[in-house]
Protein backbone atom coordinates (compact mmCIF):
# COMPACT_ATOMS: atom_id res chain seq x y z
CA UNK A 1 0.00 0.00 0.00
CA UNK A 2 2.86 2.19 0.74
CA UNK A 3 4.19 2.95 -3.27
CA UNK A 4 7.04 5.33 -2.49
CA UNK A 5 8.55 2.91 -0.16
CA UNK A 6 8.20 -0.10 -2.46
CA UNK A 7 9.62 2.50 -4.92
CA UNK A 8 12.88 3.08 -2.70
CA UNK A 9 13.31 -0.55 -2.00
CA UNK A 10 12.79 -1.64 -5.36
CA UNK A 11 15.83 1.05 -6.80
CA UNK A 12 17.69 0.34 -3.98
CA UNK A 13 17.58 -3.43 -5.24
CA UNK A 14 18.34 -2.35 -8.88
CA UNK A 15 20.73 0.70 -8.58
CA UNK A 16 22.98 -0.39 -5.34
CA UNK A 17 22.04 -3.96 -5.57
CA UNK A 18 22.21 -4.59 -9.43
CA UNK A 19 19.25 -7.31 -8.69
CA UNK A 20 18.28 -7.92 -12.25
CA UNK A 21 14.40 -9.01 -11.04
CA UNK A 22 13.87 -5.40 -9.41
CA UNK A 23 15.49 -3.65 -13.00
CA UNK A 24 12.78 -5.53 -14.45
CA UNK A 25 10.01 -4.35 -12.47
CA UNK A 26 11.22 -0.92 -12.54
CA UNK A 27 11.42 -1.07 -16.15
CA UNK A 28 7.59 -2.25 -16.38
CA UNK A 29 6.64 0.50 -13.70
CA UNK A 30 8.22 3.17 -15.90
CA UNK A 31 6.90 1.91 -19.04
CA UNK A 32 3.41 1.53 -18.12
CA UNK A 33 3.70 4.64 -15.59
CA UNK A 34 2.09 5.01 -11.99
CA UNK A 35 1.02 8.88 -11.45
CA UNK A 36 1.45 10.82 -9.55
CA UNK A 37 4.49 8.40 -8.26
CA UNK A 38 6.09 7.18 -11.39
CA UNK A 39 5.98 9.33 -15.06
CA UNK A 40 5.68 7.09 -17.89
CA UNK A 41 9.12 7.04 -19.40
CA UNK A 42 10.28 4.63 -21.61
CA UNK A 43 13.95 5.84 -21.85
CA UNK A 44 14.65 5.40 -18.17
CA UNK A 45 12.45 1.74 -18.98
CA UNK A 46 15.00 0.96 -21.46
CA UNK A 47 17.63 1.55 -18.99
CA UNK A 48 16.39 -1.07 -16.37
CA UNK A 49 15.49 -3.10 -19.06
CA UNK A 50 19.09 -3.06 -20.23
CA UNK A 51 20.25 -3.30 -17.11
CA UNK A 52 18.31 -6.86 -16.24
CA UNK A 53 19.33 -8.25 -19.69
CA UNK A 54 22.95 -8.21 -18.42
CA UNK A 55 22.21 -10.48 -16.28
CA UNK A 56 20.21 -12.56 -18.97
CA UNK A 57 17.10 -11.62 -17.61
CA UNK A 58 15.29 -13.11 -20.53
CA UNK A 59 11.62 -10.57 -20.40
CA UNK A 60 14.00 -7.64 -19.88
CA UNK A 61 15.67 -8.60 -23.22
CA UNK A 62 12.77 -9.09 -24.84
CA UNK A 63 11.15 -5.83 -23.84
CA UNK A 64 14.21 -3.86 -24.71
CA UNK A 65 13.90 -5.03 -27.87
CA UNK A 66 10.57 -4.57 -28.27
CA UNK A 67 10.53 -0.86 -26.65
CA UNK A 68 13.82 0.05 -29.41
CA UNK A 69 11.73 -1.58 -32.42
CA UNK A 70 8.63 0.61 -31.54
CA UNK A 71 10.61 3.89 -30.28
CA UNK A 72 7.76 6.86 -29.92
CA UNK A 73 4.07 5.74 -29.83
CA UNK A 74 0.97 8.50 -31.00
CA UNK A 75 0.68 9.27 -27.39
CA UNK A 76 4.22 9.72 -26.29
CA UNK A 77 4.54 12.02 -29.21
CA UNK A 78 1.15 13.68 -28.69
CA UNK A 79 2.70 13.91 -24.79
CA UNK A 80 5.20 16.17 -26.24
CA UNK A 81 3.67 18.02 -28.61
CA UNK A 82 1.53 19.37 -25.94
CA UNK A 83 4.13 20.24 -23.72
CA UNK A 84 3.30 17.86 -20.64
CA UNK A 85 6.06 16.00 -21.40
CA UNK A 86 10.08 16.47 -22.93
CA UNK A 87 11.30 14.10 -25.76
CA UNK A 88 13.91 12.44 -23.64
CA UNK A 89 11.70 10.61 -21.90
CA UNK A 90 11.03 8.79 -24.65
CA UNK A 91 13.26 6.35 -27.17
CA UNK A 92 13.64 6.95 -31.00
CA UNK A 93 13.38 3.87 -33.42
CA UNK A 94 16.60 1.72 -33.04
CA UNK A 95 15.95 -1.61 -35.19
CA UNK A 96 19.69 -2.33 -34.82
CA UNK A 97 19.66 -2.04 -31.16
CA UNK A 98 16.15 -4.31 -31.36
CA UNK A 99 17.36 -6.67 -33.38
CA UNK A 100 20.62 -7.39 -30.67
CA UNK A 101 17.86 -7.87 -27.45
CA UNK A 102 15.75 -9.77 -29.81
CA UNK A 103 18.33 -12.03 -31.18
CA UNK A 104 19.46 -12.52 -27.73
CA UNK A 105 16.16 -13.36 -26.22
CA UNK A 106 15.51 -15.44 -29.10
CA UNK A 107 19.22 -18.12 -28.47
CA UNK A 108 18.74 -17.06 -24.52
CA UNK A 109 17.88 -21.04 -24.29
CA UNK A 110 20.36 -22.57 -26.38
CA UNK A 111 23.38 -21.01 -24.42
CA UNK A 112 22.15 -20.32 -20.84
CA UNK A 113 18.90 -22.52 -20.71
CA UNK A 114 18.88 -21.71 -16.56
CA UNK A 115 17.62 -18.56 -17.48
CA UNK A 116 15.56 -18.76 -20.17
CA UNK A 117 11.59 -18.56 -20.00
CA UNK A 118 10.53 -21.39 -22.41
CA UNK A 119 7.02 -19.22 -23.17
CA UNK A 120 9.28 -15.98 -24.38
CA UNK A 121 11.36 -18.11 -27.06
CA UNK A 122 8.82 -18.56 -30.32
CA UNK A 123 8.01 -14.77 -29.02
CA UNK A 124 11.33 -13.39 -29.41
CA UNK A 125 11.75 -15.41 -32.78
CA UNK A 126 8.68 -13.92 -34.09
CA UNK A 127 9.47 -9.99 -32.91
CA UNK A 128 13.37 -10.73 -34.46
CA UNK A 129 11.87 -11.86 -37.73
CA UNK A 130 8.99 -8.96 -37.71
CA UNK A 131 11.94 -6.23 -36.96
CA UNK A 132 14.60 -7.77 -39.52
CA UNK A 133 11.90 -7.43 -41.86
CA UNK A 134 11.75 -3.35 -41.56
CA UNK A 135 15.50 -3.33 -41.27
CA UNK A 136 16.05 -4.53 -44.67
CA UNK A 137 14.19 -1.07 -46.23
CA UNK A 138 15.42 0.98 -43.39
CA UNK A 139 17.70 4.40 -44.39
CA UNK A 140 20.97 2.63 -42.52
CA UNK A 141 24.54 3.98 -42.70
CA UNK A 142 26.95 1.47 -44.12
CA UNK A 143 28.31 1.24 -40.64
CA UNK A 144 24.60 0.35 -39.34
CA UNK A 145 24.37 -2.04 -42.13
CA UNK A 146 27.59 -3.79 -41.21
CA UNK A 147 25.58 -4.54 -37.62
CA UNK A 148 22.78 -5.25 -39.15
CA UNK A 149 24.36 -8.26 -40.03
CA UNK A 150 25.66 -9.56 -37.46
CA UNK A 151 22.03 -8.91 -35.21
CA UNK A 152 20.24 -10.26 -38.04
CA UNK A 153 20.54 -14.07 -37.84
CA UNK A 154 19.49 -16.29 -34.73
CA UNK A 155 22.36 -18.52 -35.83
CA UNK A 156 26.31 -18.27 -35.42
CA UNK A 157 28.03 -16.25 -38.34
CA UNK A 158 30.30 -18.28 -40.17
CA UNK A 159 33.56 -17.24 -39.50
CA UNK A 160 34.67 -17.22 -43.25
CA UNK A 161 31.32 -15.24 -44.20
CA UNK A 162 31.92 -12.87 -41.40
CA UNK A 163 35.48 -12.02 -42.91
CA UNK A 164 34.21 -11.62 -46.54
CA UNK A 165 31.44 -9.62 -45.11
CA UNK A 166 33.68 -6.81 -42.90
CA UNK A 167 35.98 -6.68 -46.24
CA UNK A 168 33.12 -5.87 -48.64
CA UNK A 169 31.86 -3.00 -46.29
CA UNK A 170 35.55 -1.77 -45.61
CA UNK A 171 35.80 -1.34 -49.81
CA UNK A 172 32.06 0.32 -49.44
CA UNK A 173 33.25 2.93 -46.81
CA UNK A 174 36.14 4.03 -48.98
CA UNK A 175 34.36 3.70 -51.84
CA UNK A 176 31.58 6.02 -50.41
CA UNK A 177 34.15 8.53 -48.94
CA UNK A 178 35.80 8.69 -52.08
CA UNK A 179 32.58 9.40 -54.08
CA UNK A 180 31.69 11.79 -51.47
CA UNK A 181 34.76 13.88 -51.14
CA UNK A 182 35.48 14.38 -55.44
CA UNK A 183 31.54 15.27 -55.88
CA UNK A 184 30.96 12.40 -57.80
CA UNK A 185 33.97 12.73 -60.05
CA UNK A 186 35.29 10.01 -59.07
CA UNK A 187 34.00 6.77 -58.81
CA UNK A 188 36.81 4.33 -57.37
CA UNK A 189 36.41 1.26 -59.32
CA UNK A 190 39.45 -0.43 -57.37
CA UNK A 191 36.75 -0.44 -54.54
CA UNK A 192 33.68 -0.96 -56.35
CA UNK A 193 35.44 -4.21 -57.63
CA UNK A 194 36.48 -5.15 -54.55
CA UNK A 195 33.12 -5.14 -52.58
CA UNK A 196 31.58 -6.77 -55.41
CA UNK A 197 34.31 -9.94 -55.46
CA UNK A 198 33.69 -9.90 -51.32
CA UNK A 199 30.16 -10.06 -51.28
CA UNK A 200 29.71 -12.10 -54.46
CA UNK A 201 31.86 -14.84 -52.74
CA UNK A 202 29.41 -14.69 -49.83
CA UNK A 203 26.14 -15.38 -52.18
CA UNK A 204 28.45 -18.01 -53.97
CA UNK A 205 29.46 -19.91 -50.73
CA UNK A 206 27.50 -19.19 -47.80
CA UNK A 207 23.74 -18.01 -49.19
CA UNK A 208 22.71 -21.54 -47.65
CA UNK A 209 23.84 -20.12 -44.36
CA UNK A 210 22.30 -17.16 -44.34
CA UNK A 211 19.39 -15.50 -42.80
CA UNK A 212 16.76 -13.80 -44.98
CA UNK A 213 17.98 -10.17 -44.42
CA UNK A 214 21.59 -11.58 -44.24
CA UNK A 215 20.70 -12.45 -48.07
CA UNK A 216 19.03 -9.28 -48.67
CA UNK A 217 21.81 -6.66 -47.57
CA UNK A 218 24.55 -8.94 -48.94
CA UNK A 219 22.54 -8.81 -52.78
CA UNK A 220 21.27 -5.12 -52.20
CA UNK A 221 25.00 -3.67 -52.16
CA UNK A 222 26.32 -6.38 -53.90
CA UNK A 223 23.82 -4.61 -56.95
CA UNK A 224 24.52 -0.86 -55.90
CA UNK A 225 28.06 -2.44 -57.02
CA UNK A 226 27.50 -3.98 -60.10
CA UNK A 227 25.25 -1.26 -61.21
CA UNK A 228 27.69 1.36 -61.59
CA UNK A 229 30.32 -1.20 -62.47
CA UNK A 230 28.04 -2.34 -65.87
CA UNK A 231 27.59 1.27 -66.75
CA UNK A 232 31.55 1.42 -66.92
CA UNK A 233 32.31 -1.86 -67.99
CA UNK A 234 30.21 -4.52 -70.58
CA UNK A 235 31.88 -7.27 -68.92
CA UNK A 236 29.71 -6.66 -65.30
CA UNK A 237 26.47 -6.50 -67.20
CA UNK A 238 25.79 -10.10 -67.08
CA UNK A 239 26.76 -10.26 -63.15
CA UNK A 240 24.12 -7.29 -62.87
CA UNK A 241 21.52 -9.26 -64.78
CA UNK A 242 22.21 -12.20 -62.56
CA UNK A 243 22.26 -10.65 -58.87
CA UNK A 244 19.46 -8.47 -60.05
CA UNK A 245 17.26 -11.28 -60.85
CA UNK A 246 18.41 -12.86 -57.56
CA UNK A 247 17.47 -9.90 -55.46
CA UNK A 248 14.26 -9.38 -56.71
CA UNK A 249 13.69 -13.34 -55.95
CA UNK A 250 14.74 -12.93 -52.13
CA UNK A 251 11.81 -12.96 -49.55
CA UNK A 252 12.00 -9.75 -48.25
CA UNK A 253 12.64 -8.06 -51.41
CA UNK A 254 9.01 -10.14 -53.16
CA UNK A 255 7.30 -8.41 -49.58
CA UNK A 256 8.70 -4.89 -50.48
CA UNK A 257 6.77 -3.97 -53.52
CA UNK A 258 5.22 -1.01 -55.46
CA UNK A 259 1.64 -0.26 -56.92
CA UNK A 260 1.85 3.59 -57.07
CA UNK A 261 5.27 5.64 -58.18
CA UNK A 262 5.76 6.74 -54.11
CA UNK A 263 5.92 3.12 -52.87
CA UNK A 264 9.44 2.24 -51.70
CA UNK A 265 9.87 -1.10 -54.08
CA UNK A 266 12.89 -3.54 -54.00
CA UNK A 267 10.72 -5.71 -56.34
CA UNK A 268 9.47 -3.24 -58.99
CA UNK A 269 13.04 -1.84 -59.56
CA UNK A 270 15.51 -4.65 -59.02
CA UNK A 271 13.08 -7.21 -61.62
CA UNK A 272 13.30 -4.07 -64.35
CA UNK A 273 16.75 -3.71 -63.57
CA UNK A 274 17.47 -7.65 -64.56
CA UNK A 275 15.01 -7.21 -67.78
CA UNK A 276 17.18 -4.02 -69.03
CA UNK A 277 20.52 -5.52 -67.81
CA UNK A 278 19.86 -9.52 -69.43
CA UNK A 279 19.06 -7.33 -72.89
CA UNK A 280 22.29 -5.50 -72.87
CA UNK A 281 24.11 -8.39 -72.34
CA UNK A 282 22.21 -9.98 -75.43
CA UNK A 283 20.37 -12.56 -73.36
CA UNK A 284 16.78 -12.20 -74.01
CA UNK A 285 15.77 -15.79 -72.20
CA UNK A 286 17.00 -14.25 -69.11
CA UNK A 287 14.96 -11.16 -70.17
CA UNK A 288 11.95 -12.95 -70.59
CA UNK A 289 12.62 -15.13 -67.53
CA UNK A 290 12.75 -11.87 -65.59
CA UNK A 291 9.88 -10.34 -67.33
CA UNK A 292 7.61 -13.71 -66.69
CA UNK A 293 8.82 -13.15 -62.57
CA UNK A 294 7.86 -9.21 -62.85
CA UNK A 295 4.41 -10.60 -64.25
CA UNK A 296 3.90 -13.61 -61.91
CA UNK A 297 3.98 -11.18 -58.88
CA UNK A 298 0.40 -11.05 -57.40
CA UNK A 299 0.39 -7.46 -56.24
CA UNK A 300 3.05 -5.33 -57.82
CA UNK A 301 2.55 -2.69 -60.98
CA UNK A 302 4.64 -5.43 -62.88
CA UNK A 303 2.34 -6.77 -64.95
CA UNK A 304 4.49 -6.07 -68.59
CA UNK A 305 3.62 -6.96 -71.80
CA UNK A 306 7.05 -6.73 -73.71
CA UNK A 307 10.55 -6.45 -72.24
CA UNK A 308 10.95 -3.28 -74.29
CA UNK A 309 8.55 -1.25 -71.48
CA UNK A 310 9.50 -2.58 -67.84
CA UNK A 311 8.84 1.14 -65.86
CA UNK A 312 9.03 0.53 -62.71
CA UNK A 313 5.60 1.05 -61.95
CA UNK A 314 3.43 -0.24 -64.92
CA UNK A 315 -0.18 0.99 -65.29
CA UNK A 316 -2.53 -1.78 -67.53
CA UNK A 317 -4.74 -0.12 -69.96
CA UNK A 318 -2.66 2.91 -71.23
CA UNK A 319 -1.91 3.96 -74.85
CA UNK A 320 1.33 2.78 -74.84
CA UNK A 321 3.68 4.00 -77.57
CA UNK A 322 7.67 4.85 -77.39
CA UNK A 323 7.20 8.69 -79.38
CA UNK A 324 4.20 10.85 -79.49
CA UNK A 325 3.32 13.36 -81.84
CA UNK A 326 3.93 16.79 -80.32
CA UNK A 327 1.03 19.12 -81.27
CA UNK A 328 -0.76 16.74 -78.60
CA UNK A 329 0.86 18.83 -76.33
CA UNK A 330 1.07 22.72 -75.56
CA UNK A 331 4.65 22.51 -74.07
CA UNK A 332 6.50 21.61 -76.69
CA UNK A 333 4.67 23.63 -79.16
CA UNK A 334 5.33 27.17 -76.54
CA UNK A 335 9.13 26.17 -76.64
CA UNK A 336 9.21 25.62 -80.11
CA UNK A 337 7.34 29.11 -81.12
CA UNK A 338 9.36 30.91 -78.60
CA UNK A 339 12.57 29.50 -80.58
CA UNK A 340 11.39 30.13 -84.09
CA UNK A 341 11.21 33.99 -83.29
CA UNK A 342 14.84 35.31 -83.64
CA UNK A 343 14.53 37.93 -80.53
CA UNK A 344 13.18 35.32 -78.35
CA UNK A 345 15.64 32.96 -79.55
CA UNK A 346 18.51 35.10 -79.14
CA UNK A 347 17.28 35.94 -75.04
CA UNK A 348 16.90 32.05 -74.49
CA UNK A 349 20.33 31.53 -75.57
CA UNK A 350 21.80 34.32 -73.97
CA UNK A 351 20.37 33.19 -70.36
CA UNK A 352 21.91 29.37 -71.40
CA UNK A 353 25.18 30.97 -71.93
CA UNK A 354 24.73 32.33 -68.47
CA UNK A 355 24.03 28.67 -66.91
CA UNK A 356 26.85 27.58 -68.94
CA UNK A 357 29.10 30.49 -67.16
CA UNK A 358 28.39 29.77 -64.04
CA UNK A 359 30.50 27.28 -61.35
CA UNK A 360 29.72 24.03 -62.07
CA UNK A 361 30.21 20.69 -60.62
CA UNK A 362 28.22 19.91 -57.37
CA UNK A 363 26.50 16.14 -56.99
CA UNK A 364 23.11 16.23 -58.05
CA UNK A 365 21.33 12.81 -56.78
CA UNK A 366 17.66 13.32 -56.99
CA UNK A 367 17.43 14.83 -54.20
CA UNK A 368 19.22 12.35 -52.30
CA UNK A 369 22.94 12.59 -51.38
CA UNK A 370 25.01 9.65 -49.78
CA UNK A 371 26.90 11.21 -46.80
CA UNK A 372 30.51 9.59 -45.41
CA UNK A 373 28.70 6.67 -43.87
CA UNK A 374 26.90 5.60 -46.94
CA UNK A 375 23.50 6.89 -45.22
CA UNK A 376 20.90 8.22 -47.69
CA UNK A 377 18.95 11.56 -46.59
CA UNK A 378 17.20 14.39 -47.98
CA UNK A 379 19.31 17.65 -47.89
CA UNK A 380 18.18 21.19 -49.35
CA UNK A 381 19.40 21.52 -52.69
CA UNK A 382 22.01 23.71 -53.90
CA UNK A 383 20.29 26.55 -55.63
CA UNK A 384 23.44 28.71 -55.92
CA UNK A 385 25.41 27.15 -58.08
CA UNK A 386 25.43 25.55 -61.88
CA UNK A 387 25.26 22.23 -63.89
CA UNK A 388 25.28 19.75 -61.15
CA UNK A 389 26.97 16.17 -61.64
CA UNK A 390 23.84 13.26 -62.28
CA UNK A 391 24.49 9.89 -60.53
CA UNK A 392 21.72 7.25 -60.40
CA UNK A 393 23.34 3.68 -59.87
CA UNK A 394 20.88 1.91 -62.13
CA UNK A 395 21.69 4.16 -65.08
CA UNK A 396 25.18 3.54 -66.85
CA UNK A 397 26.19 7.02 -68.26
CA UNK A 398 30.06 6.59 -70.39
CA UNK A 399 31.63 9.07 -71.47
CA UNK A 400 34.81 8.06 -74.25
CA UNK A 401 37.21 10.81 -73.12
CA UNK A 402 38.35 10.56 -68.85
CA UNK A 403 39.03 14.15 -68.44
CA UNK A 404 35.53 15.07 -69.64
CA UNK A 405 34.09 12.39 -67.20
CA UNK A 406 35.87 13.86 -64.60
CA UNK A 407 35.69 17.72 -65.09
CA UNK A 408 33.52 19.80 -63.97
CA UNK A 409 30.02 18.36 -63.83
CA UNK A 410 30.99 15.74 -66.26
CA UNK A 411 29.45 14.17 -69.26
CA UNK A 412 25.53 14.25 -68.01
CA UNK A 413 24.26 16.86 -65.99
CA UNK A 414 21.92 19.26 -65.03
CA UNK A 415 20.77 22.68 -63.74
CA UNK A 416 17.49 22.09 -62.25
CA UNK A 417 15.12 21.86 -61.26
CA UNK A 418 13.57 24.83 -62.25
CA UNK A 419 10.08 23.17 -61.17
CA UNK A 420 9.44 20.34 -59.01
CA UNK A 421 6.05 20.12 -59.47
CA UNK A 422 5.23 22.58 -56.53
CA UNK A 423 7.66 25.53 -56.67
CA UNK A 424 9.17 27.32 -59.76
CA UNK A 425 13.09 27.92 -58.22
CA UNK A 426 13.40 31.46 -57.74
CA UNK A 427 17.14 31.40 -57.56
CA UNK A 428 17.62 29.19 -61.10
CA UNK A 429 14.80 31.08 -63.20
CA UNK A 430 16.51 34.42 -62.14
CA UNK A 431 19.17 32.95 -64.59
CA UNK A 432 16.59 31.48 -67.72
CA UNK A 433 13.43 33.07 -67.24
CA UNK A 434 12.12 32.90 -70.49
CA UNK A 435 12.38 29.21 -70.34
CA UNK A 436 10.58 29.25 -66.64
CA UNK A 437 7.56 32.06 -67.64
CA UNK A 438 7.08 29.98 -70.67
CA UNK A 439 5.89 26.92 -69.15
CA UNK A 440 5.14 28.27 -65.88
CA UNK A 441 1.44 28.00 -66.83
CA UNK A 442 1.38 25.26 -69.13
CA UNK A 443 -1.64 22.28 -68.86
CA UNK A 444 0.56 20.01 -70.02
CA UNK A 445 2.83 19.21 -67.35
CA UNK A 446 2.06 15.98 -65.48
CA UNK A 447 1.70 18.62 -61.92
CA UNK A 448 -1.45 19.29 -64.07
CA UNK A 449 -3.31 16.22 -63.12
CA UNK A 450 -4.30 17.50 -60.18
CA UNK A 451 -2.61 20.24 -58.60
CA UNK A 452 -4.14 23.84 -58.49
CA UNK A 453 -3.75 26.82 -56.29
CA UNK A 454 -6.61 25.33 -54.33
CA UNK A 455 -4.82 22.90 -52.70
CA UNK A 456 -1.26 23.89 -52.70
CA UNK A 457 -0.48 24.00 -49.04
CA UNK A 458 -1.73 20.42 -49.09
CA UNK A 459 0.73 19.46 -52.20
CA UNK A 460 3.20 21.15 -50.38
CA UNK A 461 3.00 19.22 -47.09
CA UNK A 462 2.55 16.35 -49.01
CA UNK A 463 4.88 16.52 -51.56
CA UNK A 464 6.86 13.35 -51.83
CA UNK A 465 3.95 11.50 -52.44
CA UNK A 466 1.69 13.63 -54.55
CA UNK A 467 4.53 15.03 -57.44
CA UNK A 468 6.06 10.90 -57.21
CA UNK A 469 2.52 10.08 -58.00
CA UNK A 470 1.64 12.04 -60.53
CA UNK A 471 4.69 12.36 -62.06
CA UNK A 472 7.54 9.52 -61.18
CA UNK A 473 9.72 12.14 -60.30
CA UNK A 474 10.74 15.09 -58.19
CA UNK A 475 11.63 17.00 -61.32
CA UNK A 476 9.19 18.50 -63.52
CA UNK A 477 11.32 21.11 -65.44
CA UNK A 478 14.55 21.37 -65.81
CA UNK A 479 17.77 21.83 -68.17
CA UNK A 480 20.19 19.10 -68.61
CA UNK A 481 23.58 18.68 -70.80
CA UNK A 482 25.09 15.79 -73.04
CA UNK A 483 28.91 15.92 -73.93
CA UNK A 484 30.18 14.81 -76.95
CA UNK A 485 31.25 11.39 -76.45
CA UNK A 486 29.15 10.27 -73.39
CA UNK A 487 26.28 7.37 -74.10
CA UNK A 488 23.33 6.98 -71.35
CA UNK A 489 23.06 3.04 -71.73
CA UNK A 490 19.51 1.51 -72.12
CA UNK A 491 16.97 1.72 -69.17
CA UNK A 492 13.46 1.96 -68.77
CA UNK A 493 11.70 5.28 -66.88
CA UNK A 494 9.90 5.19 -63.26
CA UNK A 495 6.25 4.75 -64.78
CA UNK A 496 4.04 5.11 -67.73
CA UNK A 497 1.98 7.55 -66.27
CA UNK A 498 3.96 10.32 -68.03
CA UNK A 499 5.85 11.18 -70.90
CA UNK A 500 8.81 13.31 -71.51
CA UNK A 501 9.86 16.37 -73.42
CA UNK A 502 13.13 16.84 -74.82
CA UNK A 503 13.52 20.42 -76.37
CA UNK A 504 17.07 20.79 -77.98
CA UNK A 505 18.40 24.10 -77.36
CA UNK A 506 21.87 23.68 -78.63
CA UNK A 507 24.18 21.04 -79.86
CA UNK A 508 21.48 17.76 -81.54
CA UNK A 509 23.38 17.30 -84.34
CA UNK A 510 25.04 13.79 -83.51
CA UNK A 511 22.46 12.51 -81.28
CA UNK A 512 21.31 9.22 -81.40
CA UNK A 513 18.30 8.83 -79.52
CA UNK A 514 16.66 4.82 -79.08
CA UNK A 515 13.40 4.54 -77.68
CA UNK A 516 11.85 0.91 -77.93
CA UNK A 517 13.36 -0.58 -81.08
CA UNK A 518 12.66 3.00 -82.98
CA UNK A 519 15.84 5.29 -83.69
CA UNK A 520 16.11 9.55 -84.25
CA UNK A 521 18.90 11.49 -85.30
CA UNK A 522 19.61 14.80 -84.37
CA UNK A 523 16.13 15.31 -82.75
CA UNK A 524 14.27 14.38 -86.17
CA UNK A 525 14.84 18.56 -86.85
CA UNK A 526 17.94 19.80 -84.95
CA UNK A 527 17.99 22.50 -82.68
CA UNK A 528 14.44 23.72 -81.83
CA UNK A 529 13.17 20.59 -82.91
CA UNK A 530 11.11 18.94 -79.92
CA UNK A 531 10.47 15.39 -79.08
CA UNK A 532 7.98 13.83 -76.76
CA UNK A 533 8.43 10.53 -75.99
CA UNK A 534 7.54 7.35 -73.61
CA UNK A 535 10.33 6.78 -70.98
CA UNK A 536 9.14 3.65 -70.10
CA UNK A 537 9.81 1.93 -73.26
CA UNK A 538 13.59 0.99 -72.95
CA UNK A 539 15.77 4.29 -74.29
CA UNK A 540 19.14 5.32 -74.78
CA UNK A 541 20.82 8.04 -75.98
CA UNK A 542 24.74 8.05 -77.72
CA UNK A 543 25.96 12.01 -78.26
CA UNK A 544 28.11 11.83 -81.29
CA UNK A 545 28.43 15.15 -81.98
CA UNK A 546 31.23 17.78 -81.08
CA UNK A 547 29.05 20.20 -79.24
CA UNK A 548 27.74 20.15 -76.25
CA UNK A 549 23.89 19.18 -75.88
CA UNK A 550 21.60 21.46 -74.00
CA UNK A 551 17.77 20.24 -74.06
CA UNK A 552 14.93 21.40 -71.68
CA UNK A 553 13.13 18.43 -69.90
CA UNK A 554 9.43 18.91 -68.81
CA UNK A 555 7.31 15.80 -67.63
CA UNK A 556 4.16 15.76 -69.41
CA UNK A 557 1.05 14.34 -68.26
CA UNK A 558 -0.15 11.54 -70.43
CA UNK A 559 -3.23 12.01 -72.39
CA UNK A 560 -5.12 9.08 -70.92
CA UNK A 561 -4.71 10.69 -67.71
CA UNK A 562 -5.72 14.24 -68.24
Amino acid sequence: QDVEYSLALYSFAADELDHPSSQAKLGELFELGKPPYVQRSTSVALHYYQKAGEHGHHSSLYNAGRILARGMTEEDIAAVQSGEARSDRFVQVDLIGAMAYLQAAATLHIHYPEDSDESLVPLSIEAHGVVSANAAHADFTLRQVADAFVFGTLSEVNDEADVLWRNAVDHLLKFNETFVATDGRVQDTVQMKGAAKYLRDIVQQHSDSLSSLQLYLVLDNLNDMLGPLAGLDNSYVSDAAKYALQLASTELCIGKYANTESDPACFNGAISAAVSYYRRAGDEDGALESLNLGKSHPYAATHWDTVLQTPRVYHEGITSKPWWDISQFTAPSTLKALYENPASKSQILKELESVINLQEGSLRMEEVIIDVDGAASSTAIDTTGGLQRIFTPYIGVRTADAATAQEGAGGWSEFGPLFDGVNWSRERCAVVPSICNALREDKSLCSERKISSDNAAFVNSQKKTTIWELCGSGTVVTILRLRPGTSILPHCGTTNARLIMHFPLIGSDGVKFVVGDETVMNYGGGDGHPIVFDDSFEHHVYHEGTEDRFVVLAVLGHPDLM
